[in-house]
């Protein structure tokens, strides 16, 4: 109903300005040219941005002042709103520059869509409107330390653009042709010295074997690690030429296994493909830039079929593993059973780095692990921190990190097999019995075991982070409590950070973790206070509920007793009716000064809470015995307990303080007719 509203008040508008334009064009009379104003641009408005965009490379539309192009008007509604979204918009100008569906490789932005992510829309000092100078574009993604050692390859030099295709290719990695044919543009192999710098070998392809494209540390750009024959010069132990061509003497695997061994079967784990015999599927036959002659990096080469450990992946499948019992041992090659996001990483993991753990052909540990589990994991974390001398958690003693932790990576904190709240409580039941009660500590209630407690090396018994001595591991997040400064006074318990006197750990049948109700935990410190309580006959209501905190700070307060507010704020929110008068009228000093000049603030013999018996409070200030009393009562002398039923003990509407409704031979001072005798 709404939009059908919009829509029919945006129809009359409509309707009415065109009814305008026809009415104004019928009154000019026939024959007589009508003069129509000239369109207005952008930059009629907006002179300063025309200045802006004219600097450097300009983009067509903007050096013809074409905002529209790209831009819709304001309208009504103003704002710089695109004709399309990127690509579309780029792409209606430049579709020769939209990438193929199949097929050769694509520019991560061109392929994401984000044309600004290199071009600028407007205007740049670099040609093609790029966002930096060319090569500082590439390097604002791709890492600068690949390309500055200490040979360059001379194409470089003149930029990436020599090479590659900065939008997208028929050829791997952005090339601008087939990558041999584009290296033989530049180096003419049949060349002799070409020839003789390989051995005498008719060398046409295969060059990134050999060769890093881009930068190194060896002369003629060879890749850091070479394969002994190449090194030796010694090709002919696997190729021969036959006819201009060169050929292996056997197939690839087998002239592998010729100098190294062949797979044992007596190892505890073997990799398949060295099981298999298909080295190369691993392995560079020639040279690389990583260790062990690998192919591709770790990461690349051990994710490609282990995919389960890949940081961030999503959907993952988990290696087959063992189910653990209770206590038992979990599979190392299993990864997080739970689903969620990935919350931590092993740092070799993380680095690609899988090699630092496992062996690539056979072990004599399972998994291909390069020493038993435990010894594994203390080569990097120190043993000392963990083992029993550090007071580490029982289940670390003796037993192996997989009881807890996962190798690879976890949807929980610190690797752990399982989020925290399952994996503690599921030894420690009496705490998970806990859960269920009405007040549970923050990291309690989140399952964040680790928020208080360290697992090994801790600081403080049991499995502590910090001491709970002095309240210091509770002000690692409750900084506030007992700092209140100034003139403030604090509780006993919080000076001395002894928190646990009056809160519970984990959780607790009572709000802020209060171990017991609040009237009996207080008085069981307070004794003085709870004898006078129990001799009292007439309890103050949040006494009698047992709710101190109704009028006490229980931390700290700037006011006498800590309480909450000062007086006599903190009992005008419960008694509002005792400040009747304050405002317009007169009211009693002590009331205003201190609630507890008169009143008893727990209990009391009295009723009303009074401290005494009402007459001997108001003789405390007001003398009874002169003549000036006697007056002012007309000669008759009140009772002794009398003074409240004619005085407002706090306040009235003028300086007797006598309440504002009254007998009528009273008020007209007349008391013989009721107290006759009495009279002086």
């Amino acid at each position: 109903m709404k939009k059908r509203q919009v829509r029919d008040k945006w129809l009359a508008l409509g309707f009415a300005v065109l009814t305008a334009a026809v009415f104004a064009t019928s009154c000019v009379p026939a024959g007589q040219k009508i003069e129509r104003a000239p369109a207005r641009t952008c930059l009629d408005c907006h002179p300063e941005m025309g200045e802006k965009f004219r600097q450097g490379y300009v983009h067509a539309p903007v050096k013809k002042g074409r905002c529209d192009s790209c831009h819709l008007p304001h309208g009504l509604i103003g704002g710089l709103f695109l004709r399309e979204k990127e690509p579309g918009l780029c792409l209606s100008c430049h579709g020769d520059l939209k990438p193929p569906a199949t097929g050769g490789s694509v520019h991560q932005p061109v392929a994401d869509g984000s044309c600004s992510d290199c071009h600028d829309p407007h205007n740049s000092p670099y040609p093609y409107q790029l966002q930096a100078e060319a090569k500082e574009s590439c390097f604002a993604c791709h890492d600068r330390t690949g390309f500055v050692k200490k040979y360059v390859h001379a194409p470089l030099e003149k930029g990436c653009r020599t090479c590659h295709d900065p939008h997208f290719s028929g050829n791997l990695s952005l090339l601008t042709d087939e990558g041999d044919a584009l290296c033989r543009s530049c180096h003419q192999v049949t060349r002799p010295a070409f020839v003789r710098a390989h051995s005498g070998y008719p060398v046409q392809s295969g060059c990134l074997q050999c060769h890093t494209p881009h930068a190194g540390d060896r002369p003629v750009l060879l890749k850091k690690n070479i394969h002994a024959p190449i090194r030796q010069g010694k090709c002919d132990a696997c190729h021969r030429v036959e006819k201009g061509d060169i050929r292996t003497i056997a197939p690839a695997d087998s002239l592998c296994l010729s100098c190294h061994g062949a797979p044992r079967s007596e190892q505890a784990s073997s990799h398949r493909p060295w099981m298999e015999q298909r080295c190369t599927a691993c392995h560079a036959v020639h040279a690389s830039d990583f260790q062990n002659l690998l192919a591709k990096s770790p990461r690349v080469i051990c994710l490609g079929c282990h995919n389960q450990g890949r940081p961030g992946a999503s959907g993952e499948t988990p290696l087959p593993a063992q189910t653990p019992a209770a206590g038992g041992k979990r599979d190392a090659g299993d990864t997080n059973t739970e689903r969620g996001p990935v919350r931590s990483v092993h740092r070799p993991v993380a680095d690609g780095e899988c090699l630092a753990c496992h062996l690539g052909h056979e072990a004599g540990q399972k998994f291909l692990l390069r020493q038993d589990e435990q010894a594994l994991c203390t080569s990097c974390h120190a043993a000392a921190r963990y083992e029993a001398v550090s007071g580490s958690h029982p289940p670390a003693r003796g037993r192996t990190c997989d009881t807890c932790h996962l190798p690879h990576q976890s949807a929980s904190v610190a690797l752990l097999t399982a989020p925290q709240e399952r994996l503690c409580l599921g030894c420690h039941r009496r705490q998970a019995d806990e859960r269920g009660r009405l007040s549970l500590h923050k990291p309690f209630a989140e399952g964040e075991c680790v928020g208080c407690h360290a697992l090994h090396q801790p600081a403080a018994t049991p499995f502590l982070k910090q001491s709970e001595q002095g309240g210091a591991l509770c002000r690692t997040c409750h900084r506030d409590s007992g700092t209140a400064g100034g003139d403030a006074g604090i509780h006993r318990p919080v000076a001395r950070g002894q928190c646990r006197r009056c809160h519970a750990a984990h959780s607790a049948d009572y709000g802020a973790l209060i171990r017991e109700p609040p009237g009996r935990l207080c008085l069981s410190c307070h004794r003085t206070t709870a004898r006078r309580i129990s001799a009292a006959t007439v309890a103050h209501q949040p006494v009698r509920d047992g709710d101190c905190l109704a009028c006490h700070a229980a931390h700290g307060s700037p006011h006498d007793a800590m309480l909450r507010k000062g007086q006599p704020l903190l009992c005008l929110g419960c008694h509002r009716e005792v400040a009747r008068f304050w405002r317009k009228g007169v009211a009693h000093q002590p009331a205003v000064r201190d609630c507890s000049q008169c009143h008893a603030a727990h209990g009391s013999a009295v009723r009303g809470l009074l401290g005494s018996e009402a007459g001997v409070l108001c003789a405390r200030c007001h003398r009874t015995g002169g003549r000036e009393f006697l007056d002012r009562h007309h000669g008759i002398r009140p009772g002794p307990d009398s003074c409240v039923t004619c005085h407002d003990a706090h306040g009235g509407p003028d300086r007797g303080l006598l309440y504002p409704v009254g007998h009528a031979p009273f008020l007209q001072g007349t008391c013989r007719p009721c107290h006759k005798g009495r009279a002086k």
